[in-house]
């Protein structure tokens, strides 16, 4: 099988017309556009975003540019593209992204398509080191876009997504799918920050959570929460 082929369950819709004339690219965000709005206050959505490429110094064009501000100011950007093509989107159109998503510095990537996937680009997109969300018009307007900002990754210029391995009470911890670094939700203020994976963390956003990093074979391989305590020697204790 030629996974790139087009997948069979995502024919062209009955009343597609390629030579029609198409609207704005802007509309086809409007009800996705709302429900990203309403969904989180604190971000910026811009239709037909420009900005120079921070690795080829041109200027690229962006359908619909998202900033959001997550927890302790760390700002998230996504940038979503529309592609109308006449067939369904390829593993070339997939690898073409990743790098564009590179250039401009977007955190996460989503790609809306009329005519589908194929079977080889929604495996490339699945395996992308960056956050990337393949999506038709109805998923885009469904689509829980709160879930894919606050799981981005703490750390300043990376492009990944946290993946939550671990958790202990009401607090989470995983690691970034891009960079590696290790990141814990906080159970008590809902925090999420990276930390250094050491004996004993304390939450970074002034909580009086503190965590026990557990190991084995040098390996991280959960969390235990403690009660807060004013007595360091204690720690040794637990």
């Amino acid at each position: 099988m030629d996974l790139d082929e087009p997948l069979k369950p995502e024919p062209l819709p009955p009343d597609f017309d390629p030579d029609a004339e198409l609207e704005p690219d802007w509309k086809v965000y409007e009800e996705a556009i709302a429900r990203i709005e309403d969904s989180y206050e604190n971000c910026q959505v811009t239709r037909n975003h420009k900005l120079v490429g921070r690795r080829s110094g041109v200027k690229r064009q962006i359908d619909v540019w998202l900033s959001a501000e997550i927890g302790n100011k760390h700002v998230v950007t996504v940038a979503i593209e529309c592609r109308r093509y006449n067939r369904p989107v390829s593993i070339k159109d997939i690898d073409a992204f990743c790098g564009f998503l590179e250039d401009v510095g977007a955190n996460k990537g989503v790609i809306i398509s009329h005519a589908g996937f194929t079977g080889g680009a929604t495996k490339r997109a699945e395996g992308a080191g960056i956050e990337l969300r393949i999506l038709n018009i109805e998923q885009a307007q469904e689509f829980d876009w709160d879930d894919f900002l606050r799981d981005s990754c703490r750390v300043p210029e990376c492009l990944g997504t946290i993946n939550w391995h671990f958790s202990d009470g009401q607090s989470e911890a995983g690691h970034c799918s891009n960079c590696g670094s290790f990141h814990i939700r906080c159970g008590n203020c809902g925090s999420v920050d990276w930390y250094n994976e050491g004996k004993i963390e304390e939450c970074s956003w002034w909580c009086e959570m503190r965590w026990r990093i557990l190991k084995e074979k040098g390996m991280t391989c959960g969390i235990k929460e403690l009660p807060p305590s004013e007595d360091e020697s204690e720690e040794d204790q637990i």
